[in-house]
């Protein structure tokens, strides 16, 4: 299997680029960019994201703001009433158990038990928890969203039936530890760009010839 992943990748990074080398972000800045990001695009998230930023220089500046006015401020992300207790609920966890709103504390922890600190937060699921080690820590975490769980089946790499909490499990283990970073953001651009969920791109697709999608469309393509 590690064969085929890392054939995978190499056909995405002719099309799409190496993904760049990762450039650790602050934990909880990550966390909250990631409940932000649920059930949005990049877009909306992201523009929520610096509101939030550029109104509360200090997390704990926003524990003592009323919710409804945080809403407001996350109104492109959708949701926002949700999101933002959702945001404050955690907060105010993180603080309870480590005196502070800080995440520091899983620098020392193992995959397994960074996924446990950060799932028993109200509101993280296996995505946002997986974010956080990957995208701050370093460390091999595999985040499926909607992009990877959709090409990842398509690809047969995981079983069609399988479910997304699942399908966290098993793509952390089928891919290398050092391949888990490329692969995430590579699945992610193909997803975006190409294997779209309605209408893909099957005529200009890389990876056409190991795709085992049964809604694909028949072209006749040279092997890869």
């Amino acid at each position: 299997m590690e064969r085929r992943i890392r054939k995978i990748l190499g056909l995405l990074n002719k099309v799409y680029g190496k993904p760049h080398a990762l450039r650790r972000s602050d934990p909880v800045d990550e966390l909250v960019r990631t409940i932000l990001s649920q059930n949005t695009n990049d877009r909306n998230s992201l523009a929520a994201f610096a509101v939030l930023k550029k109104h509360f220089r200090a997390w704990q500046w926003l524990l003592r703001t009323d919710t409804g006015r945080i809403a407001g401020l996350i109104k492109h992300a959708g949701l926002a009433n949700i999101k933002a207790r959702r945001i404050k609920e955690v907060l105010a966890e993180i603080k309870r158990r480590e005196g502070r709103i800080s995440l520091e504390a899983l620098q020392g922890l193992d995959v397994g038990e960074g996924l446990a600190y950060l799932r028993l937060l109200k509101g993280v699921g296996p995505k946002t928890a997986a974010c956080v080690l990957l995208f701050s820590f370093g460390k091999p975490a595999m985040p499926v969203d909607t992009h990877i769980f959709r090409v990842s089946k398509r690809l047969g790499l995981i079983d069609p039936r399988l479910s997304i909490e699942d399908a966290h499990r098993v793509l952390s283990d089928m891919v290398p530890k050092h391949l888990i970073y490329e692969f995430h953001l590579g699945i992610i651009e193909h997803g975006r760009r190409t294997c779209k969920a309605q209408n893909p791109g099957c005529g200009f697709c890389v990876l056409y010839n190991g795709c085992r999608f049964r809604g694909k469309r028949s072209y006749k393509r040279k092997s890869n």
